[in-house]
């Protein structure tokens, strides 16, 4: 192949591929850059919407529970609930106990009566579940369930991952 088609292909491939590294970093930086709980999105006409719900939540927190208040949630709020709320949480982002954290899996994976004695067990006054399908949230604890799962059958061995398909399926229905 002459060095001058090899060129104009480069080219033409360089010219074709920027925009969408373009778009894809922009894309990676919007999904994956935010530190905000302030969430936005857009509407199928383009218009944005926000959407503030944990910072409210924490806020309710924090006017509405003692201060000795123990809240036990998923360890992704954990820092949080302490930041905002400056309430105690039972697991945060720094747990580096399995154990601690395979329990509070273990919890949320449970029938309520089990589920209530190991709240209990860990002293637990209030505990926070976060649902988005009214608001079509994707990243709520629904989705995160099968984790919470596996982190706590990695340590409870009557906890099974597979007690939660349905035909090989993880479905909420």
């Amino acid at each position: 192949m002459p060095v001058d088609t090899a060129v104009i292909i480069m080219i033409f491939l360089f010219t074709i591929l920027k925009p969408y590294v373009y778009h894809s970093t922009n894309l990676a930086s919007e999904a994956y850059s935010s530190p905000s709980i302030i969430l936005s999105g857009r509407k199928a006409d383009g218009t944005r919407f926000i959407i503030d719900d944990f910072r409210e939540a924490y806020y309710w927190l924090k006017q509405n529970t003692p201060k000795s208040t123990k809240i036990m949630s998923w360890w992704d709020y954990g820092y949080q609930i302490t930041g905002m709320a400056n309430r105690t949480v039972i697991v945060d982002n720094n747990t580096w106990n399995n154990t601690h954290i395979a329990t509070v899996g273990r919890a949320m994976a449970s029938p309520e009566a089990e589920a209530y004695e190991i709240a209990r067990f860990l002293d637990t006054d209030y505990v926070l579940v976060i649902f988005g399908g009214y608001s079509a949230y994707s990243r709520d604890d629904i989705s995160k369930f099968l984790w919470m799962v596996r982190i706590a059958a990695g340590v409870f061995p009557q906890v099974k991952e597979s007690n939660f398909y349905n035909n090989g399926i993880y479905r909420v229905d």
